[in-house]
């Protein structure tokens, strides 16, 4: 596949009275008709997000002060790795984002908070402690999530808005199995390429690879990135084709080149439409079948109903 350099010097070549930000324009605008034409299964992504396991305390505790962001620990081995994990002592209906000074000392983002009724200055000796990591970041290319599967079931979790999350589930400060996730945006749509992260609800327990779905963002021409390519699926004619429909209009030429993109442009969506009827063979997992095989063995054995081997299935 050509790059927009490339096919930004086609154009050029063809047309060089016409500035580089005419011809930037019409690649953007025409590499974005093509990709809101259908939901492209070139688009479609996979990944793995692998979660961080939940640390609850043993025999390790530490000290809080109600009003300090201070937290000492004892018979603690802290490392840096605790650093951006939510931390919170069982009981509390509260977290907090924990930072690393060392083996057997953290701070927290904001002064602790007791369970709301302790005055400012309690001082609470021997507490148990957990850590635990609820967000995770999603591929840089992640426009928006498809599906996140349960890796113990293969069933897919059920999905929440940011703020559906924050009313069913409150507070996070019980650890266990995720059944639910939701999207949110980890820095602001003005500031593109807009990158996302997921929260998992409950917070997970176990670390465990969660198979997530998606659709990606492609990186559109921005006049800059001129080593890059439009995504595979998108033809060199059908770039060419629109965008000489967009600069040759004081020519004559625009509705002869918007007849050949249009062309392209159907005879992609015929493949792509060809592409998801295929439909495979559904074969049944073995776990359903095998107790067929029993049967059969059972019945070459007793001579099933009057001497008929088999039996019924």
């Amino acid at each position: 596949m050509s790059t927009w350099g490339e096919l930004r010097l086609v154009l050029q070549t063809a047309a060089p009275d016409l500035s580089l930000d005419t011809i930037d324009s019409a690649l953007k605008e025409r590499y974005e008709q093509v990709l809101e034409a259908t939901d492209w299964t070139g688009l479609e992504g996979h990944a793995s997000i692998q979660t961080t396991a939940a640390y609850q305390s043993v025999n390790d505790t530490v000290t809080l002060t109600v009003g300090s962001q201070t937290v000492a620990g004892a018979g603690t081995t802290w490392s840096a790795s605790i650093t951006g994990m939510r931390f919170y002592r069982p009981g509390d209906t509260v977290n907090y984002v924990s930072t690393f000074v060392d083996a057997a000392t953290l701070t927290l983002d904001r002064p602790y908070e007791g369970n709301g009724s302790d005055a400012a200055g309690s001082v609470l000796t021997a507490c148990p402690y957990v850590f635990m990591q609820n967000m995770y970041p999603l591929p840089a290319d992640c426009r928006s999530i498809r599906a996140i599967d349960n890796p113990i079931t293969g069933l897919p979790m059920k999905p929440f808005s940011e703020l559906g999350l924050e009313r069913s589930a409150g507070q996070r400060t019980l650890v266990g199995y995720p059944q639910a996730w939701a999207e949110y945006d980890d820095t602001p749509e003005a500031t593109p390429p807009v990158l996302h992260q997921v929260e998992f609800y409950p917070p997970p327990l176990q670390a465990r690879g969660f198979p997530l779905f998606y659709l990606r963002n492609p990186r559109v021409f921005n006049g800059e990135n001129t080593s890059d390519s439009p995504l595979p699926f998108v033809t060199r004619t059908v770039i060419l084709d629109g965008c000489r429909a967009d600069l040759s209009k004081d020519t004559g030429q625009a509705a002869r080149f918007e007849f050949l993109f249009d062309k392209e442009l159907r005879r992609m969506l015929l493949l792509e439409h060809a592409q998801k009827r295929v439909k495979t063979a559904m074969h049944m997992d073995p776990r359903y079948t095998r107790h067929r095989l029993a049967r059969a063995s059972r019945g070459l054995r007793s001579a099933w109903r009057g001497g008929t081997p088999g039996g019924p299935n």
